[in-house]
């Protein structure tokens, strides 16, 4: 029976765990798995982001859920809330160690309307309490607020990102209602209109159109579409059929259209096959890329929240793994590939092990940094300036069955190795068979720049033989930084294919 040998990454979550495949995994957590597909490589942990100047924690107060990292600028800015809900706009003179400071003139007059906050010609723009467009800046000055830019004609109840199109004029979206921004800072008002059983989720460049993500006004009762506009028409040039469940997030990626799809997640019309979908599109019908269904209703519905990052979309989703809802996936997830050399691949790339139950409210980023709002209480954490590898960074593999389920097999050894580093860093090897659900430990080792593999005959602890199996799942994870290269279970048959 030969050794499985496991030294390549880039191929992402798979869609079956029992699949045949040397790339794909069940899931990787805080692993860059993009950049060097033969390597695991942990991402710093994150810190607290909350301290406004004065207090540790005085940030939480103004939960922080949009983020834009100004080109006329090079600040962070945050669009929050006052105590009484208004919206208040906050920055950071330095994103990537800075505290957060709490400008003069940034509060508004009308409730906050997070998910549409976007830099256009030096000034931040968003909506705001019943019918406001507003606008902070100028960036490059001495900023101050304009509550009221236009009104718009009907009462908002959703919005969607802004973008800057080919036209050069900036555009976002309430309801079901495209807003135009010309350079000169004209509003226009329904500047494009998608037919009043959508709501606009989110809109993306798409060459020299603009598509329109829309899903139903009523959650999960209908089909998601978007619609492509040429940004001049009085009718769409073409609409795509996005198939069932909210689409939440569409993006282009190297000419592609990506969307996101909320298909059940969190409501119990899928009856128990809620999933994660994620869809490509260049023309025709969308393409199915990969699917990850959930074992017990999320608690929250996908963030709208997106970023464009190293030839990837990255956006914000919790997967429960077990049927009780108690454990679960969650972070910001990441979908691309290096180059178009590779498969489109998705996986879990940034954990954060502060959050609570209540999840992650939204993200954004400043170059390479990560800003996540968490916990439901304000909470901020961002990428840690420090190379600090507190968080544990996991890989868990497909089901190996060593070419038959049949068969009672057992384990001569499992083997795991990691590029040296100076450094150290602790690479930990566990293990589970057929239908367990809980990891054993096999053993760990610190690496260095002469100790770069591990061959576990037996359980270190203990020095207990290996469990006997028919199905196996290896389990690798990395603190202070280790970056794994590979791991290879050798089995042997221990009897003949019994019924």
């Amino acid at each position: 029976m030969p050794k499985i040998t496991v030294n390549q990454f880039n191929g992402g979550i798979s869609d079956d765990i029992r699949k045949s495949s040397g790339t794909e995994f069940a899931v990787s957590k805080h692993f860059d798995v993009f950049s060097n597909p033969k390597r695991l490589v942990p991402y710093r942990s994150l810190e607290v982001d909350t301290n406004d100047g004065s207090t540790a924690t005085g940030m939480k107060q103004y939960v922080v859920k949009d983020y834009v990292y100004a080109s006329a600028s090079a600040k962070l800015y945050g669009l929050g809330q006052t105590g009484g809900g208004l919206t208040k706009v906050v920055f950071k003179a330095d994103a990537i160690s800075g505290n957060w400071t709490l400008p003069a003139s940034s509060e508004g007059n009308g409730a906050v309307k997070n998910d549409c906050f976007f830099e256009f010609q030096d000034y931040l723009w968003g909506f705001q309490g019943t019918n406001q467009v507003f606008k902070w800046g100028l960036l490059s000055g001495t900023p101050s607020i304009t509550n009221s830019v236009t009104t718009v004609a009907s009462s908002i109840t959703s919005v969607a990102n802004g973008i800057i199109a080919s036209d050069a004029n900036a555009y976002m979206a309430y309801n079901n209602v495209v807003v135009r921004i010309s350079p000169s800072g004209t509003v226009t008002d329904s500047a494009k209109i998608v037919p009043s059983n959508f709501k606009i989720t989110s809109l993306a460049n798409y060459g020299s159109y603009m598509a329109i993500a829309c899903s139903p006004k009523d959650v999960y009762n209908g089909k998601s579409k978007v619609f492509i506009w040429n940004l001049s028409s009085d009718l769409f040039q073409d609409t795509v059929d996005w198939g069932e469940g909210e689409l939440r997030v569409l993006e282009n990626i190297e000419g592609f259209l990506i969307g996101v799809t909320d298909r059940y997640l969190n409501n119990s019309a899928g009856a128990g096959k809620g999933s994660l979908v994620i869809q490509s599109y260049s023309g025709g019908t969308p393409k199915v890329e990969k699917e990850i269904f959930t074992q017990a209703l999320t608690g929250k519905s996908v963030p709208i929240s997106k970023a464009v990052k190293n030839n990837r979309l990255f956006f914000a989703a919790k997967i429960m793994t077990n049927t009780a809802g108690t454990e679960y996936n969650e972070g910001l997830w990441s979908f691309g590939r290096k180059n178009a050399n590779y498969p489109w691949a998705v996986t879990l790339d940034i954990i954060d092990e502060n959050i609570t139950t209540s999840g992650i409210q939204a993200f954004g980023t400043a170059s390479n940094y990560f800003f996540i709002t968490h916990s439901g209480d304000g909470s901020i954490d961002k990428t840690n300036d420090a190379s600090v590898y507190t968080f544990t960074s996991v890989y868990e593999s497909l089901v190996f069955d060593f070419g038959s389920p049949y068969i009672t097999k057992g384990l001569r050894s499992v083997s795991v190795s990691a590029a040296p580093k100076p450094t150290g860093g602790v690479v930990t090897a566990k293990y589970r068979v057929d239908s367990e659900t809980s990891w054993t430990t096999i053993g760990s080792f610190t690496v260095s720049t002469t100790v770069m593999q591990r061959s576990f005959l037996n359980i270190e602890s203990t020095g207990a033989d290996f469990s006997s199996f028919r199905e196996l799942e290896i389990r690798v994870e990395s603190t202070g930084g280790a970056e794994i290269t590979g791991f290879e279970p050798d089995g042997e048959p221990l009897n003949e294919a019994q019924d």
